[in-house]
């Protein structure tokens, strides 16, 4: 009989329970190392985020600035010296070989109580967003992100704000000899009282050379994002007039009929003759959509119109009698009345073809105050007190300050309603009071209107903390300044921007009673208190820089010898001010105030009989703000 053989493909029971006991034990082994890796790199994880806790991860970058292992004080430092040394030089510009350099920040010449940045960066929000990268939650995604920023660093983006109004016109001003504007043709039309008619002339248009900035403009955001500041190359074109004589001298016959045409404005029943010597003064040419027409001169209509007719009248605040911390009696608003100039030239251009007697426009304005008392206003304690003191102000800034103090006396804000000081206050002009003060342009002194806003501003600010209310927009002022001691407790404002402002977010309306006592300015906020309690701690500063040397610029404004220093120095620093709001029904609403204050070196004006080279072809412009 034949043996039978078992296959040799074919293992034998106990060859195959060895190979299942092994692979089973290098699948434990696996799971094992798997379970220790995993748990390692958990470890590891937990443990980097434990090394850097309250501090950025390595790799992240803002402006790529490093702030790798910083917290976020020191990151604010961090960027606020890397900002401050990129622009220490200033915005320069060449245009026709002349170099024209522009101080970065502007600032007041006789009291520099604020400075307004010609470039702002917004760090805030991206120094938060550098704490909190790596710090979603999730391990796995936080693990991988922490990790790629070590092999290749995460630069988060920043907000950037460049005031191109005020670069162009300093650059303009700068270049006003080289880069000359364009003369329009003009139409002169005289009325000549012996002959009882009208004279009427056209003089010649002039072509000039306009800078064009938007191709500079670029280069300069590019630069204020990598914190690398060079000289930018301008260029020009022809700038040609809108209006020539060729294009004016249709409308002369027209010129001539308006001269002789009688006009009456009325309003409210009341005629106002307007004489012909005084109307063709008001004759000019536009060219709205390119076409050439006739209309009114807004400025001289302006002037004349207020003075020939009285109507216009500044409505009053109602106002509150407050004695001893009481409210004795109160006095209702009046109402104002303010001519629109803008429709009434509308008018006449429209209608004087056709009629004699046009209407004056005059727009009602309704006081605050003018009907309900204290009372139905929930207006009956102060609910807070801002204070700030103005002693050795010059004169202007002083009266600057008492029409400011008046302007925001009496203003009632309702409940849910955004307080703006620049709204309160009204255009910062001359014709509304406002008294100017000195400031530097080039190497001359020049004035300009405002000193004294940000007294107003600031008071206001720490009114509302001291109240409780909401801040929705504040910045502080660039420099210290001894008006606004102790630092991180100011707020700068500068028409049109920056503005300071603040939500009334009680259930009653806010009246703010300001007024002045010798050299100290106070806020009273009076509605219903509601519960909240307000904690405003001490400012804390640190940080301390020393001012930077002494500039000298030449000018032939003063005597050979005179010395006149037009700014004085600050020493830099940094602050940060807690504020906390506890509401009745237990919510809190906590914020931190930081504040950077950049050194700031004295400036001096130096007479000479002759403009020093590289004068005529180099040119430094500080730009002045008011306050």
């Amino acid at each position: 009989m034949a043996k039978k053989h078992r296959s040799s493909e074919a293992p034998s029971e106990a060859k195959q329970e060895t190979q299942v006991k092994a692979v089973i034990t290098w699948t434990l082994v696996a799971s094992g190392v798997t379970a220790i890796v995993i748990g390692l790199a958990i470890f590891s994880a937990w443990g980097y985020g434990r090394l850097y806790e309250h501090r950025i991860f390595p790799g992240v970058r803002v402006l790529n600035v490093r702030l790798d292992g910083l917290t976020e004080n020191e990151a604010r430092i961090a960027m606020n010296e890397a900002i401050d040394q990129s622009i220490k030089d200033g915005l320069r510009f060449t245009y026709r070989n002349r170099d024209i350099t522009i101080d970065a920040t502007t600032i007041s010449q006789e009291w520099p109580d604020d400075a307004k940045e010609l470039v702002q960066y917004d760090i805030e929000g991206p120094i938060t967003n550098a704490m909190k990268f790596g710090r979603s939650g999730n391990l796995l995604r936080d693990t991988l992100l922490r990790w790629s920023a070590r092999i290749k660093s995460m630069n988060l983006p920043v907000g950037i704000t460049i005031d191109e109004a005020r670069i162009r016109e300093a650059v303009t001003h700068a270049a006003a000899d080289i880069a000359t504007p364009p003369q329009e043709a003009k139409l002169v039309v005289a009325w000549e009282a012996g002959t009882k008619k009208a004279n009427i002339s056209v003089t010649e248009a002039k072509e000039g050379r306009m800078i064009q900035f938007d191709q500079a403009f670029k280069k300069l955001r590019d630069q204020a994002e990598r914190l690398r500041f060079a000289p930018i190359m301008l260029t020009d074109i022809e700038n040609v007039p809108t209006l020539t004589k060729k294009d004016i001298e249709p409308l002369i016959e027209q010129a001539k009929t308006w001269a002789q045409s009688d006009v009456i404005l009325t309003y409210d029943k009341t005629s106002y003759p307007i004489g012909h010597e005084m109307f063709s003064t008001w004759i000019t040419v536009s060219a709205p959509a390119g076409a050439p027409t006739l209309t009114i001169d807004p400025t001289k209509f302006h002037t004349d119109i207020r003075t020939l007719t009285g109507l216009e009248q500044e409505g009053k605040k109602g106002t509150f009698t407050i004695e001893n911390g009481v409210i004795t009696s109160f006095q209702a608003g009046t109402i104002g009345y303010v001519i629109d100039d803008a429709a009434s030239i509308q008018n006449i251009t429209r209608d004087i073809q056709t009629t004699s007697t046009i209407p004056l426009v005059v727009n009602r304005q309704d006081a605050s105050l003018s009907g309900e008392g204290p009372e139905k206003l929930g207006i009956k304690e102060i609910i807070g007190v801002g204070k700030s003191n103005f002693g050795g102000s010059p004169t202007n800034r002083r009266k600057n300050i008492a029409i400011g103090v008046d302007r925001v006396d009496g203003t009632l804000i309702g409940p849910g309603e955004e307080f703006s000081m620049l709204k309160t206050l009204g255009p910062i002009t001359a014709e509304h009071g406002w008294l100017p003060e000195l400031v530097i342009k080039g190497n001359k002194t020049l004035p300009e209107l405002g000193g004294g806003l940000c007294q107003i501003g600031t008071t206001a600010f720490r009114a509302a903390l001291n109240s409780g209310m909401k801040i929705t927009e504040r910045r502080n002022h660039s420099y210290r300044v001894s008006y606004y001691e102790p630092a991180g407790t100011d707020a700068t404002i500068y028409e049109p921007a920056p503005d300071f402002k603040f939500l009334n977010d009680t259930k009653n309306s806010i009246y703010i009673h300001a007024y002045i006592t010798g050299t100290e300015i106070t806020y009273e906020f009076w509605g219903t208190k509601d519960g909240r309690e307000v904690t405003v701690g001490e400012p804390r500063i640190y940080n301390i820089v020393g001012a930077p040397p002494k500039k000298l610029i030449e000018t032939t404004d003063l005597k050979p010898g005179q010395t006149k220093c037009t700014e004085s120095a600050h020493a830099g620093a940094d602050a940060s001010l807690d504020y906390k709001v506890i509401y009745a029904d237990g919510t809190k609403h906590e914020e931190t105030f930081n504040s950077h204050y950049r050194p700031w070196g004295a400036v001096c004006l130096v007479g000479v009989e002759k403009l020093s080279e590289p004068a005529p072809s180099e040119e430094t412009v500080t730009p002045i703000t008011a306050d």
